[in-house]
């Protein structure tokens, strides 16, 4: 079992914590390149088929986020707009 799979986690930049099975990542605030560093460590410690909520205020996220899913053979599974954010779910 996750050791932080109960409580919240920091990733250079991103809050990792867990809502159910999913693992919620934020890194509302952050701008390129750096939110993307900070999803990429957050969620290569994950375990390997872990649904993930991408939480990101960086107007351009969903054309980046899709490519770095691509890249990494994660699986891009939608972006929805919530005010101030984007909420983009992907699984490991």
């Amino acid at each position: 079992m996750w050791p932080f799979r109960r409580s919240v986690r920091r990733t250079v930049e991103a809050e990792v914590r867990w809502q159910g099975e999913a693992a919620v990542v934020d890194v509302r605030g952050q701008t390129c390149p750096g939110y993307l560093l900070a999803i990429d460590r957050a969620v290569a410690a994950l375990p390997q088929g872990t649904r993930v909520e991408l939480l990101i205020s960086y107007p351009p996220c969903g054309a980046d986020v899709r490519t770095w899913c691509r890249e990494r053979r994660i699986r891009f599974q939608g972006l929805s707009p919530q005010g101030n954010h984007w909420r983009i779910h992907i699984r490991k």
